[in-house]
């Protein structure tokens, strides 16, 4: 912490909130350290540990951005954000299975998370389960029935399980 933050006294919150504006700026790397600042004050801030995260998904460390979210999700198991996030990340990086284990977490707290299950689709479609995916999309787009993503999945997805009897 330099000789400015010593003086200036910021708070969690001001830094958290500092975090957040150098993200809407596309600034990850400053966010991160905002975000750093923010729990380095209070280790259990949520937010900052979710938000740091999607930081550094956007700089292109997914490993990090996972352990950014555990620490969310092992201070507040009902942490939706980053059930959803980490499952993103897995399925990213070739781990469908783990993805679907997240995205289903996000829906057992908030069922009605039409994101969560399209990506559900998505992981499923990846492990030629096109049944299940489509049954997915199904609920997505019944939550959003204007899910333009959902629909041309789901889409895909019966074709492939046409294609593919008893996936």
């Amino acid at each position: 912490m330099g000789l400015i933050d010593v003086f200036s006294k910021k708070t969690d919150v001001q830094y958290f909130t500092e975090g957040n504006n150098f993200f809407k700026l596309g600034k990850y790397v400053e966010a991160v350290a905002s975000y750093d600042k923010a729990i380095a004050i209070k280790p259990d801030y949520t937010n900052a540990w979710t938000m740091r995260g999607w930081a550094l998904s956007n700089l292109g460390h997914p490993e990090e951005a996972i352990a950014s979210y555990d620490k969310a999700i092992a201070i507040d198991p009902n942490n939706i954000g980053s059930w959803y996030t980490r499952g993103w990340e897995l399925y990213n990086l070739g781990h469908p299975e783990e993805a679907i284990a997240s995205y289903d977490k996000a829906i057992a707290i908030k069922p009605d998370y039409a994101d969560a299950w399209y990506t559900r689709g998505l992981a499923l479609g990846e492990l030629g389960k096109y049944a299940e995916a489509v049954a997915s999309y199904d609920k997505s787009i019944a939550i959003k029935p204007d899910y333009t993503e959902a629909k041309q999945s789901r889409q895909d997805a019966l074709r492939q399980r046409d294609k593919n009897p008893g996936k």
